[in-house]
């Protein structure tokens, strides 16, 4: 049996309009044609791959099931065209997600050296929630990288690359802001300014005030780490975030951590790709370079210029324990 492209791209145009007409008039084809080419690789199969609902189209349990080859069948193809082309370097598209935080102030270097080394590849980039429930990889996505507490997941490679600390943070005006010890239930006087509840890191924060015994009672939920960090600024409650996303304020003194938890939270920058999906030559060259440019290298974990505390924290923390 020999499976062509064309049908493939095809299918593939019908299964995403559930529509012959529409899929026609995209790929420039006569709705004749389009017919001819699914009903040729229907019975070249032997199974009908959509159910005709009147104007409209859905796929059967085959057509499901060979819509996941088809993806992959003219990625490869898209790849190998790509390949030739570039003279022997990683060329053909990259879809990376990332958090928001991760996007705004991990990324932005790493992508630059990306695309000045592999001019080639077309990169796309996805901006995720603050936090992913559920799979750790959104469909269509080649590599993810994500703030989290340690992702295990058997069906996916996960390169652990930074130790995080997390910070309760404050404006340096707020009540907070003067006070040497800090207890759990100093905190839950005020307004908690928390991410989305499907925020692993949120949950570690809750985990921590349950286990002094009180809870959240008054706080506000943000889909943006930036505006949980301006509230903060604006004196609206006390932020929970990674410490990068809060540094610089930190360091300008504009913010300031408090004392609590004693032993600090810690989440991980963490890059993810399927376990049984084809690494070809640009995820792998971008899987290679995120490997050496992101994890903490020992001068910047020692350095002299971290706010008051956060040095002797980030020593104790032991920062050099972040790969996989």
């Amino acid at each position: 049996m020999m499976l062509d492209l064309r049908q493939m791209k095809t299918f593939r145009t019908v299964a995403a309009e559930r529509s012959f007409t529409r899929a026609a008039a995209l790929l420039n084809y006569a709705q004749s044609s389009i017919t001819a080419q699914v009903h040729g690789l229907e019975e070249e199969l032997g199974v009908p791959l959509f159910d005709r609902l009147g104007r409209q189209v859905e796929l059967t349990a085959a057509g499901h099931q060979l819509l996941s080859y088809a993806d992959k069948l003219l990625e490869l193809a898209e790849e190998a065209r790509l390949a030739v082309h570039s003279k022997g370097e990683p060329a053909g598209p990259l879809t990376v997600s990332a958090s928001e935080s991760l996007l705004t102030y991990r990324l932005p270097k790493l992508l630059r050296a990306f695309q000045c080394r592999y001019p080639a590849v077309h990169l796309s980039l996805h901006a995720s929630q603050v936090c992913i429930a559920g799979s750790p990889l959104e469909p269509g996505v080649d590599v993810a990288l994500k703030i989290d507490e340690p992702v295990h997941a058997a069906n996916f490679i996960v390169k652990r690359l930074r130790k995080e600390p997390m910070v309760t943070a404050v404006s340096a005006d707020h009540v907070l802001a003067k006070k040497r010890q800090i207890q759990a239930c100093d905190l839950v006087e005020q307004q908690i300014l928390l991410t989305e509840q499907s925020c692993s890191y949120r949950a570690l924060f809750e985990r921590m005030l349950v286990a002094e015994g009180v809870r959240v009672t008054k706080s506000l939920d943000f889909a943006s780490v930036e505006a949980i960090k301006q509230c903060a600024l604006a004196r609206m409650g006390v932020a929970v975030l990674p410490e990068f996303v809060l540094h610089e304020e930190l360091m300008r003194g504009s913010l300031v951590a408090l004392a609590w938890p004693a032993q600090r939270m810690h989440v991980y920058t963490q890059m993810i790709r399927h376990k049984d999906k084809w690494v070809s030559p640009v995820v792998e060259a971008f899987w290679k370079m995120a490997s050496e440019m992101l994890p903490v290298s020992r001068g910047e974990k020692l350095r002299g210029d971290q706010p008051r505390g956060v040095q002797r924290d980030l020593v104790a923390s032991g920062l050099a324990e972040v790969s996989a």
